[in-house]
């Protein structure tokens, strides 16, 4: 049964020209506005699920408006789970606003961005894990990002977590039995019961941590080149993007702004960015600013790759000003100079103990760029052999798992200390109704309003 009275229309094709665009009605009147704006060429009546060729005439003056294929979905098997229709007629912004123009007259309303998602969210179609896999899907960059999201809109995180939830009601359930009945019944084994949820909140860590390894995967990457001028920054971001992006100079200081381009590399999606150079003290004005706008880029790469050059092994510079747990140190012009250690070994940062892991490449010939993309991939993802995960929660559904890991390991700390049961069972009822959220069974509009207003109009 459908939330809504309303029938609602959009184009679901991108506004650019192209052979097909499609026009999508959701609502109970669906199938009446498509007969008042489509007329079949052939008799016979409408049939679900079978497409018929016909003209989109306008319904005040009967005026043609183009030709198109048409098609039906009857409740509830559609992807709203409403009476869906729609029509597929020649593409391009202008011809597809004729059709919707006709449709809109014809008695439906404009569709607010993600309304048809919506719908099928609140009709049972899709829970709201899936539902954001959509928007994912459709806004996915690179291989890795459409599989992860294609993944996500299967069910298969919506399985695991329903999985953890299911448990954690059972284990709730036991516990107030035992507060309500435990005299009469076998009283609750509390070692049992917190294995029970210390094995729960294992699970979750486990969904915690593949989100945080699947960031790169899910989102992309962040790299941004910093370290002193002339060390070959730019010509290093030229072959990393395999694009001639940046202009490359011998005279220091070429790059008084940052560059940023985009580049897949074997199906992941990376966003490069070429800083200025990084000195002590800036030569002017221009260079001051360039420089801080350098540093606000560094705060936001996942990934910094400090470049130093090998012929000048005692540049170091203010790479001791950078966060060494994400910072990969990175000696080029290796074709020029060996490096002023051993390739691949750890140098120690330039400040504090923390090890730099180091490099050696050369941006002309290409030497140790697999090597490079091997150990940036290592440093974000914090895996020895980085690979997609099976599910990769985003970072709203860490805070949501984060949480009610909290809540659940204060409910096992509460067993373990001996505290009143009523304690363990509220934090239970608190890690419930947190994880509930996810996949939207306990999320406020606020939430559902936010997540679908990033969708794209027409889905």
């Amino acid at each position: 049964m459908s939330f809504y009275p309303t029938t609602i229309a959009a184009i679901s094709t991108a506004p650019a020209v192209g052979a097909v665009a499609v026009v999508r009605l959701s609502g109970p009147e669906s199938l009446a506005v498509l007969k008042r704006v489509f007329q079949p060429l052939g008799r016979g009546d409408w049939e679900p699920r079978r497409m018929r060729f016909g003209r989109v005439i306008n319904p005040s003056d009967g005026a043609l408006v183009d030709e198109a294929l048409a098609v039906w979905f009857p409740a509830p098997n559609s992807f709203t789970g409403e009476e869906v229709a729609e029509i597929q007629g020649h593409g391009g912004p202008v011809a597809a606003g004729r059709v919707l123009k006709a449709v809109l007259a014809a008695g439906a309303e404009l569709a607010a961005p993600g309304e048809f998602t919506r719908r099928a969210f609140m009709n049972g179609r899709l829970d709201l894990a899936q539902a954001e896999a959509v928007a994912d899907l459709i806004a996915a960059r690179s291989e890795a990002e459409a599989a992860l999201a294609a993944r996500q809109l299967s069910g298969r995180l919506s399985e695991r977590v329903e999985n953890i939830h299911k448990d954690i009601i059972s284990a709730l359930a036991d516990l107030e039995a035992d507060i309500d009945f435990g005299e009469e019944l076998n009283a609750l084994d509390m070692g049992r019961f917190q294995a029970r949820l210390a094995e729960i909140a294992a699970r979750l860590e486990q969904l915690l941590e593949e989100g945080r390894a699947g960031k790169p995967f899910r989102d992309g990457l962040r790299l941004a080149l910093a370290g002193a001028p002339n060390v070959g920054k730019s010509s290093l971001f030229n072959a990393l993007a395999n694009d001639e992006r940046a202009l490359v100079s011998p005279a220091p200081g070429t790059t008084r702004d940052f560059i940023t381009t985009e580049a897949l590399w074997d199906g992941l999606w990376v966003e490069l960015c070429d800083t200025a150079g990084l000195s002590e003290t800036p030569v002017d004005e221009l260079d001051a600013l360039g420089q801080e706008r350098a540093r606000a880029q560094l705060d936001r790469a996942d990934v910094i790759l400090w470049v130093g050059d090998c012929t000048r092994p005692d540049d170091v510079g203010t790479g001791q000003k950078l966060p060494p747990p994400r910072t990969l140190r990175v000696w080029n012009k290796a074709d020029l100079s060996p490096p002023p250690e051993e390739e691949g070994r750890a140098r120690p940062a330039p400040a504090g103990p923390e090890p730099m892991p180091a490099i050696a490449v050369s941006a002309r010939t290409g030497q140790g760029l697999d090597d490079l993309k091997a150990a940036i991939l290592r440093l974000a993802t914090g895996q020895e052999s980085p690979k997609p995960p099976e599910v990769s929660p985003n970072l709203r559904h860490q805070a949501i798992l984060s949480r009610t890991a909290q809540a659940l390991n204060a409910s096992l700390a509460a067993a373990r200390a001996g505290q009143p049961p009523d304690i363990c069972a509220y934090e239970l009822r608190t890690a419930l109704d947190t994880l509930g959220a996810i996949c939207g069974r306990t999320a406020p509009d606020d939430i559902l309003n936010e997540i679908f207003s990033r969708f794209c109009l027409g889905k």
